[in-house]
């Protein structure tokens, strides 16, 4: 397929303030860099939940807060649309080790933080993709509901594990005040929009109680100071860097207080991770091919790449 002109700049990017702090002021930490075509429809595909699409926005630092964000960046609209019309299935081939991973987390989590299916039953998983971590819940005791702009990813989600996952974003469901007592965002609050506007939804839905957990990117890892631009999170897909401080101060600002932050180990298929690590690098590619004729490629492959795992209460 031929690619379309790219629509010029003004009419599918939006200038931002900073999403912590609301200051206008920034300074340029990379450059834009998008191609010289790219069709709409192919924009679209951008923000799926399995995207390696490479950085192509201008990054920038809050001059206020020092937070990284993306500005200009694609207009919300469009975002939106591409992340409610995603159909993932390469997503999705990979739950069973999300799963897990999942059930690892949550039993460490349960422990560390002292919480049951029987203290604390009620999960809310915010961007639940097909489902795996409230599979993993499940399994464990827990009940749970899911919110996913992707309505193929609901579906898939109901109709393998039988799980209730509500198409849509967290504004648009009517869940009541004090409803629940776990409140997770995996891989997701790099990607939001507007993370004060969700995180204060979220804080009236959570009781005194409850914790809120979110994994993210942390750009102060010591992973991305080594690899620097070759960072994979550095995606279009992602609108937001946090690192501790600012995440700790953002979810401050929100209501909320943070008790721990540590590193987090995903385990994927080991071909899964060399296939997504292709983008930065041919060599990685070639890996790739060499772990499917040695017949390697679905093995457990556990690794942190900089991802960190905070743990919050409501103020």
């Amino acid at each position: 397929m031929i690619a379309q002109p790219l629509p010029p700049l003004e009419r599918i990017t939006e200038q931002v303030r900073c999403p912590l702090c609301d200051t206008a002021e920034f300074c340029v930490v990379s450059p834009a860099n998008y191609p010289e075509e790219l069709g709409e429809e192919n924009l679209l595909r951008v923000y799926s939940s399995s995207s390696d699409h490479l950085l192509m926005d201008q990054l920038v630092a809050c001059q206020s807060c020092n937070l990284l964000y993306l500005n200009p960046r694609v207009r919300s609209e469009i975002i939106l649309d591409s992340y409610r019309s995603a159909v993932d299935p390469t997503f999705v081939q990979q739950n069973a080790l999300r799963i897990r991973t999942f059930r690892r987390s949550l039993r460490t989590l349960m422990r560390r933080q002292r919480f049951s299916p029987v203290t604390a039953p009620r999960i809310l998983d915010v961007g639940c993709a097909g489902g795996a971590f409230l599979k993993a819940a499940t399994d464990l005791g827990f009940s749970g509901v899911g919110v996913e702009p992707s309505a193929w990813l609901c579906e898939y989600g109901r109709k393998e594990f039988g799980l209730d996952l509500r198409a849509g974003t967290l504004a648009e469901q009517k869940f009541s005040a004090g409803e629940f007592d776990l409140v997770t965002l995996w891989d997701v609050i790099e990607h939001l929009l507007d993370p004060r506007a969700v995180l204060g939804d979220i804080r009236r839905l959570l009781r005194d109680t409850g914790l809120l957990v979110v994994n993210f990117p942390n750009h102060a890892s010591l992973v991305r100071r080594l690899l620097r631009r070759n960072w994979p999170f550095f995606l279009s897909v992602h609108l937001t860097y946090f690192t501790p401080q600012t995440i700790s101060l953002l979810l401050e600002r929100c209501g909320f207080h943070t008790l721990e932050i540590r590193p987090y180990w995903q385990t994927l298929e080991l071909g899964y991770a060399l296939k997504r690590a292709s983008a930065y690098g041919s060599v990685w590619g070639q890996f790739e091919k060499l772990s499917r004729r040695l017949n390697v490629s679905a093995l457990p492959f556990t690794y942190n790449m900089g991802q960190s795992m905070l743990v919050a209460r409501k103020s």
